[in-house]
């Protein structure tokens, strides 16, 4: 089990160029990506009720699945539970999450459907801060829902602590996201990617 531990802030079209800019001087680029991923829950929403996120994601040529379960957000500063497996194409493969995971999932996995997607490029870049390693992905695309004719935008940057001193994360993840919004109009974001989707599918 790995523990995500990221911040979160949203990026106006105008702030765009500024904050790559910076990125490109202070940080170390590692390319671009394309994210297409599926969500998925059954129809009664068990994992979003328990306040968890089941993903597939075709990253280049790899197929990813994801499990993220109970965590916290405040001011953008996101943690919690994450496994992530590979696996051969586009369906979830139980047996090759570990234990904790397949607990979760194992009495959901016959109801189990696509709710909606979020597909976007990213950005790469690792910067330092503060004696930590941070991942800076700058993300833009769009999230869909089948029969939801609204589409939300996705334009946001990621700050993910990599490593370092973890009762540090936080703070070095504030101090770079302090400088970070000393040169571009940035705000911090508790809605996750999943919760947005979430949001979308549900009637007003």
């Amino acid at each position: 089990m790995g523990r995500e531990i990221e911040l979160k802030l949203s990026v106006p079209d105008d702030a765009l160029a500024a904050v790559s800019g910076w990125l490109d001087q202070h940080g170390e680029g590692h390319g671009e990506v394309t994210m297409l991923n599926v969500y998925l829950d059954t129809p009664s929403r068990d994992l979003a009720r328990a306040r968890a996120a089941l993903r597939l994601r075709r990253k280049g040529t790899q197929w990813l699945q994801t499990l993220k379960t109970v965590g916290h957000s405040v001011n953008g500063i996101t943690a919690r539970n994450e496994w992530e497996t590979p696996v051969p194409g586009e369906a979830i493969e139980l047996h090759r999450f570990p234990a904790d995971a397949r607990k979760v999932l194992a009495p959901l996995m016959t109801q189990l459907g696509p709710v909606f997607r979020t597909d976007f490029v990213r950005r790469l870049w690792i910067v330092e801060q503060d004696g930590a390693r941070i991942e800076a992905a700058l993300d833009s695309g769009t999230i869909r829902a089948p029969g939801v004719a609204a589409v939300e935008r996705i334009q946001e940057l990621e700050l993910e602590w990599l490593s370092g001193e973890e009762e540090r994360a936080e703070a070095a993840l504030r101090a770079l996201g302090e400088r970070l919004r000393a040169v571009a109009a940035l705000e911090p974001s508790d809605l996750s990617k999943a919760a947005r989707g979430y949001r979308l599918t549900t009637p007003n």
